[in-house]
Formats: structure tokens, C-alpha cells, sequence
């Protein structure tokens, strides 16, 4: 089957002016007229804005409307009170660049090809904000959002946080603190909350709120907070907004079999070096950081509605992973497909204006590549035939009749580059995976397909921790569920990559190793980019 992936963005042309809707700029003799125009027809057809706040690393357990009391998100209790929420996200990948490129192209990573950070997106993919851009919205985006990772097309305007400037400076400040010989260590920034990163994110956000407010277009707003990834550090008075001594110690795991890299992240990590109050500081310290994020995420909202924007402005709230912090003795993330790294909050709060139901809270499996065709049907774009997500909100309106997936399914790994244990930002060595792991989970059971230290299976019922696998030896007969699971795994990895073929994805180039520009693309199943050892 031959599909188109591609179309070029033409300029339009309105009233004598064009606007280029690839670069964002007016032609000046026509301006005026052209934004007279463009007010008649927002008048007319008044397409809705959207904004899509994104925390990062946060996982689902670390928020009140997933029964966690001690994190202080008032912001995000306030939207789920006037919108919608979902207990049971799950994101198609345990790190930052593969499932924010899911997100943005609709398809799994098996599909587009980013299962480690060592891959870019693939190049003749479209990007969610390209196809908004070319249905007539200004699209903006400022904070982590993977501009070095090809996460960078379809943006009028775009700020990385890594650019020199404030937002560097910022993130330098934070990232000063952490140890580089452990991964639990956390405390306060030293600089004021109004000089942290999250705060000047969110103060640069407002100002593109009003550029975008002047193009006279429906706006997309991506605004990717950097809180709470670690380094476990937050201006004060977030660092000490919860008390350690209030937080229950996570399960460490002990007395548990864990496989051979787990334990070498937890030496690499200096777990045990680590007592049970720097344990439970580490978690109240990643706590406040959730807090520092909502409270600028309040500040857009209260943005929005200074300007009289809530009654035709979706708002979105997710994140892109989760975080150990603790739980089986590790912290930060690695390559690897637990409940803890996938599962994650998701808070959608439609117009004023519109019908939708408020202060629901929906049960029921849902992968982050439902945002793709979710935030397409808002903008009433016609979604792409291979997109591999389905549309929330027309399975809201079906009051969730039926289950959105039977089944949800990530993979990451097959990372072939030279980095190393990355503290005090990112990863510990032992968690980073040659192979590609697969995975897929149901609320019952969860599998992990692991050519490199085994499959692990758990009875998510009895053990939501994932501490007890069910395929370790001696471990007795295999569960009907988990065969299952085994079975729909390997079915996914064969639509994904006939899918993947069809469409003649072109994979980014493999970043942090050597001689990858040579190499000859592989089609192995499970093999993801060009070759690169």
C-alpha cells in the first residue's frame, strides 16, 4: 500500500498578503488587510485554541488525583475538577524522546523508529504541529520539547531551554547541585523560585501566548516544563514544602529476585549507600518539584484567562514518563517497561463554552499516542489513516462504553552508543539496554520481552509493585494472561513493522556514537535505526 506521508506547507494567500505558514512571517504590504480578514473569519468559524502543558518525568502515583495526598498539585486537582481526567495512561515508551515522538508523529516507536535517545525522529514523518500548522494554526512551543532530537518542524516560533540564554542559565543553576557519584541526592536550588527554570519557562510562555493571540490564527501552545526531572533539586520553598518524615518510604524491593542489571543500578546509583531519610528526602524533594510546576502552570491558566481565552481554549495536562524514585531500590528512569515508568496523569479541560462533562474521572486503558488524533479532532483536522492512537474525546462522548484498548504496548532500548552512567540528569550505565525491549500490559498482568537478561511477567492484582516475576525460575507454571501477552506482543511488533514499511519511514541518524554515517539501514525485526556499533 502506497501512502502519502508528506505535503508541502504553501504559503496563503489572503487579501493581497501571504503568510508563510512554514516560516510564520507576514508580507508587510498586506498586513492589515490580511489580519481584518483573518478576525472575520475566527468571528465566523472561531476554531478552538489549544494548549498542551506537559510535566516531565512525573509519574501517576505522584499525583492527588491518583489518591496521592502528600504532593502539593493544587493547580492540577482544580482542572480534573472542571474537566476530564483518565486513571490508566500509559506512555508508549519509559523515556523523553521516544514517547514525545509518539505523541507527535501517532505511531509507536517500532513504527517511527526512536526507541533510545541515542535516534532522532525519522525525517518523512509528519509532525503533529506541521499538520496544524498547515490547517491554519500558529503553532508555538518553549521548554523541553527535543529540539536537538528532530522534535523541531512545524513551530512559527520555538525556545529550547538548552538555547543560550535565561533558560540555560537557569537549568545550569539546577543541575549544579546533584551528585555525580549517586542518584538519590537531592535539596534546594540556589537561586529564587522567580529564577528558576520552570518559572522564566512559564514567563516566556505568556509572552508567546500574546504573539500568538496577535497572528489573529487558532493557536497551538506546547509549553514542556522541565520539573520534576532530576537532579532532584528545586528552588526554595519548594525544596522543603514537604516534609521527608511525612512520606512513606517507596518498596525498595529487598528480598525480592531482580535481574543482574537491576542490581547494577543500584550500585551504580549508590543505593546503598543511602539511608532510609535520604530515601524519603530524594522523594520529597521530587514532590515539591511537581508543586514548582503546577504553580506555573496555574500562572498560564490565570494567563489565559486574563485575555479571555478559557471559553474557546482546550488545555491539556500529561507527561511523558515516570520516574523510580526509589521504588525497587533505583531512581531517575532507565530502558525498561515497568508500572512505574509508564503510567502517568492526564487531565484534559475542554472550552468553557463546549458541552463535555466536567469533574469526570474515566477508567479504562489508554496509551499517549491517543493524544495525537485527540488534539487533531479538536482542531477538527482530519487525523492521518495510520495513526495508531484513538480519539479520547469521541470515546468521552460514548460515555466509554466499550474499552478505548484491550491492550497498551511499549518498547525502548536497542542503544548502541558511548554515553555512560549520566548522573546527576540522567541514567545509570546498567539501565541502558542493547537489545529492544517490547512490552504490553492489560490492568491485570504486564510482560516485558527482554533479550538481554530475560522476560518478566506480573500479576499487576496482587503485585502492583512488579516486584515478584512470574517467568523467573521456579517461579511455577506460566499464567494463561501472560501467554497471552507474549502472543499480542508479537503480533504488535509485526503490524508495526509491516506499517512501518508501508509508509517507507526514513529513521533519524543515531546520535553519541561513531560511524553511523556510513552504515547501511537494517530491516531486522526488532532493529530500529541505521546500524551503529
Amino acid at each position: 500500500m502506497e501512502r502519502r506521508l508528506l505535503k508541502a506547507a504553501a504559503p496563503v494567500s489572503l487579501t493581497g498578503a501571504v503568510f508563510s505558514q512554514s516560516s510564520g512571517c507576514y508580507m508587510v504590504g498586506g498586513l492589515k488587510a490580511y489580519l481584518s480578514e483573518r478576525k472575520l473569519q475566527r468571528e465566523i468559524s472561531m476554531p478552538p485554541n489549544i494548549v498542551y502543558l506537559m510535566f516531565d518525568q512525573l509519574k501517576a502515583s505522584a499525583t492527588s488525583i491518583s489518591g496521592n495526598t502528600i504532593v502539593p498539585c493544587p493547580f492540577v486537582n482544580r482542572m480534573a475538577s472542571m474537566g476530564i481526567s483518565f486513571s490508566d495512561v500509559y506512555t508508549a515508551s519509559s523515556i523523553c524522546t521516544p514517547s514525545r515522538t509518539s505523541v507527535f508523529t501517532g505511531v509507536h516507536p517500532l513504527v517511527h523508529q526512536v526507541t533510545c535517545h541515542q535516534n532522532r525522529a525519522p525525517y518523512n514523518l509528519p509532525q503533529l504541529s506541521e499538520i496544524l500548522q498547515d490547517a491554519g494554526y500558529y503553532t508555538a512551543v518553549i521548554g523541553h520539547y527535543e529540539q536537538s532530537r528532530n522534535l523541531t518542524r512545524g513551530w512559527h516560533e520555538q525556545i529550547d531551554m538548552n538555547q543560550p540564554g535565561p533558560l540555560q542559565e537557569a537549568l545550569k543553576v539546577k543541575y549544579s547541585g546533584g551528585r555525580r557519584d549517586v542518584a538519590w541526592s537531592a535539596g534546594g536550588c540556589d537561586c529564587d523560585a522567580e529564577e528558576g527554570n520552570s518559572y522564566l519557562v512559564a514567563e516566556r510562555a505568556i509572552m508567546m501566548l500574546d504573539e500568538a493571540v496577535a497572528s489573529q490564527a487558532p493557536f497551538f501552545l506546547h509549553v514542556a516544563f522541565d520539573d520534576p526531572h532530576p537532579p532532584y533539586f528545586v528552588p526554595p520553598p519548594y525544596d522543603s514544602m514537604v516534609d521527608p518524615e511525612d512520606v512513606k518510604l517507596p518498596d525498595m524491593g529487598d528480598g525480592y529476585p531482580r535481574p543482574d542489571w537491576q542490581l547494577r543500578v543500584r550500585e551504580q546509583g549508590g543505593t546503598a549507600r543511602a539511608n532510609e531519610y535520604d530515601v524519603r528526602k530524594t522523594v520529597a524533594v521530587y514532590y515539591g518539584m511537581i508543586a514548582y510546576a503546577d504553580d506555573q502552570m496555574r500562572r498560564m491558566y490565570q494567563a489565559l484567562k486574563e485575555r479571555g481565552l478559557l471559553e474557546n481554549t482546550w488545555i491539556i495536562i500529561g507527561s511523558d514518563h515516570g520516574d523510580y524514585t526509589g521504588e525497587k531500590g533505583m531512581f531517575n528512569k532507565t530502558e525498561s517497561l515497568y508500572e512505574c515508568l509508564l503510567h502517568v496523569p492526564l487531565v484534559i479541560v475542554p472550552p468553557a463554552s463546549s458541552q463535555y462533562p466536567r469533574a469526570e474521572r474515566f477508567t479504562g486503558l489508554i496509551e499517549n499516542v491517543d493524544l495525537f488524533p485527540t488534539i487533531l479532532g479538536m482542531a477538527g483536522v482530519s487525523v492521518p489513516d495510520y495513526a495508531q492512537g484513538k480519539d479520547l474525546l469521541a470515546w468521552v462522548k460514548s460515555r466509554a462504553q466499550e474499552p478505548l484498548h484491550d491492550y497498551v504496548f511499549a518498547q525502548v532500548g536497542d542503544y548502541h552508543g558511548s554515553l555512560k552512567t549520566t548522573y546527576p540528569t540522567g541514567m545509570p550505565e546498567a539501565g541502558r539496554h542493547p537489545s529492544l525491549l517490547q512490552g504490553a500490559r492489560t490492568r491485570q498482568f504486564s510482560y516485558v520481552r527482554d533479550p538481554d537478561y530475560g522476560d518478566e511477567a506480573y500479576d499487576l492484582r496482587n503485585d502492583p509493585k512488579e516486584l515478584n516475576n512470574l517467568l523467573r525460575q521456579g517461579g511455577g507454571p506460566e499464567p494463561a494472561d501472560v501467554t497471552d501477552l507474549r502472543t499480542r506482543v508479537d503480533d504488535w511488533e509485526k503490524r508495526c513493522l509491516r506499517l512501518r514499511e508501508e509508509l517507507g519511514v526514513i529513521p533519524g541518524y543515531r546520535g553519541f556514537t561513531k560511524g553511523w554515517e556510513g552504515r547501511p539501514r537494517t530491516r531486522d525485526v526488532g532493529s530500529t535505526d541505521l546500524e551503529s556499533k
